[in-house]
């Protein structure tokens, strides 16, 4: 008897840890699935001359990120792998950026919000989350401005003024006379020194010789010409009342701003967009230095997105 109940304990041990092994397999396999979404890339065709390239991956709502200045959507890796998990999301290289094609001519803001209107209805993309970096909120503010906010289930800006240009006691990149000295002259006359210095500037900590040298590739996608053509629009830009219409038609919004901006910022949307929601962190680069922090906060937002019962109001 004694035997038996040896025997009989060994093979229910052996079962549990059959048991265990497939179950933990299983969880495994089903975890991996859902962290692991394939990324595919695709282009999209606005014209005979003109392909736009973009990341897609995930299921659910949309939320297409759009780049800044001269930069391409690889720089948006790590919240692609972060919200592809519950949401559709589409990372897009504006033309004359990234592996989009490049254009002579057009290279401005206006025709960056028609390109996005474009792909939009290209793809059948409904109520969208716009998250955009830096002057790619221009992109996103032009789209606003031919099509409303109809289609847009929220708005994302990182870190950008809807006027690049003002004094110092405004919410600006700069003031008019400084954007000369500054940026256009260094750009045009030594791209190769100045492009590494201002990649340096967007964050708080010393690029490493790897990093840095990644960010200047990105940029030098897009020729010097174009680069130059999209700053002086941006400089020019004016999208205060495209911002003030996000917020009387009850868009969620949600402004990321630096900490240098942070006062002047803070300033301006509470008297032209209070229901607009602020985080302030970091430098200009922010959700590429610290993706978890900006994640965290993007994903928060969202949520409250999905549970709020507010329609728009236009």
């Amino acid at each position: 008897m004694k035997l038996f109940n040896i025997t009989f304990l060994k093979k229910i041990i052996r079962f549990l840890a059959v048991g265990v092994t497939i179950l933990t397999a299983t969880a495994y396999a089903e975890n991996k699935s859902v962290s692991a979404q394939k990324i595919t890339d695709h282009y999209v065709k606005l014209s005979d001359n003109v392909k736009l390239f973009y990341h897609d991956s995930g299921k659910g709502p949309v939320i297409v990120f759009v780049p800044g200045w001269t930069m391409s959507s690889e720089v948006f890796k790590a919240q692609m792998t972060y919200f592809n998990k519950k949401y559709r999301v589409i990372t897009l290289d504006p033309r004359s950026q990234g592996r989009s094609n490049v254009t002579l001519e057009n290279n401005d803001y206006t025709q960056h919000g028609a390109d996005l209107a474009h792909f939009l209805n290209a793809l059948g993309l409904k109520k969208v989350t716009l998250v955009a970096w830096s002057w790619g909120c221009n992109d996103a503010y032009a789209y606003v401005r031919l099509k409303g906010v109809s289609n847009l289930r929220a708005f994302v800006c990182v870190d950008a003024s809807p006027k690049s240009s003002g004094g110092k006691d405004e919410w600006a990149g700069a003031d008019y006379s400084d954007w000369g000295t500054a940026v256009v002259q260094p750009m045009m006359y030594n791209r190769s020194q100045f492009t590494p210095a201002w990649a340096q500037s967007m964050v708080e900590h010393k690029l490493t010789p790897a990093e840095q040298k990644w960010i200047v590739k990105e940029s030098f996608h897009t020729p010097t010409y174009a680069a130059l053509q999209l700053l002086l629009d941006a400089i020019y830009a004016d999208y205060r009342p495209e911002a003030r219409l996000l917020n009387s038609c009850g868009i969620p919004t949600l402004d990321f701003v630096s900490q240098h901006s942070a006062v002047n910022a803070t300033k301006w949307l509470h008297a032209n967009a209070p229901n607009a929601q602020i985080k302030i962190m970091g430098k200009h680069l922010m959700f590429w230095e610290h993706p978890d922090e900006f994640n965290q906060t993007l994903n928060e937002f969202l949520d409250s997105v999905a549970s709020s019962s507010k329609n728009n109001r236009c």
